[in-house]
This record gives C-alpha cells, sequence and structure tokens, in this order.
C-alpha cells in the first residue's frame, strides 16, 4: 500500500475546495499545471489532479 503522507501534503499544501471565483479558477489552474510539468506522476499525485480536475469541471459547468 502506498503512503498516503504525499497525498495528505498535497492536501495540506493546497486544499481543495469549490471554486467559486476567477481568482480561485487561475489559482487551481496553476496548482494542475505545475503537477503536469513534473512529468511522471505517483498515484497520490494523479488521484490529486484528478480531483482538482473536478473541480475545474464543475466550475465551468455552471
Amino acid at each position: 500500500m502506498n503512503n498516503s503522507n504525499a497525498y495528505l501534503e498535497l492536501l495540506t499544501a493546497f486544499p481543495p475546495r469549490p471554486i467559486t471565483a476567477e481568482s480561485e479558477l487561475i489559482a487551481t489552474q496553476e496548482t494542475i499545471d505545475s503537477l503536469l510539468d513534473k512529468g511522471e506522476l505517483t498515484p497520490d499525485e494523479r488521484d490529486y489532479l484528478n480531483v482538482l480536475g473536478t473541480l475545474v469541471y464543475e466550475y465551468e459547468q455552471t
């Protein structure tokens, strides 16, 4: 089993919350971009990226 501390560190560094403003969208996209720039992601990073992507998708649907 993976060490979930990495996931908790990601959550602590940029806690995912529903996006309600353009500034929050930009901050979330910047976090997504920084993860994608890393190249190979760990399973924890992929899970976190999925959560952030879902939040962006939900915001864009409104």
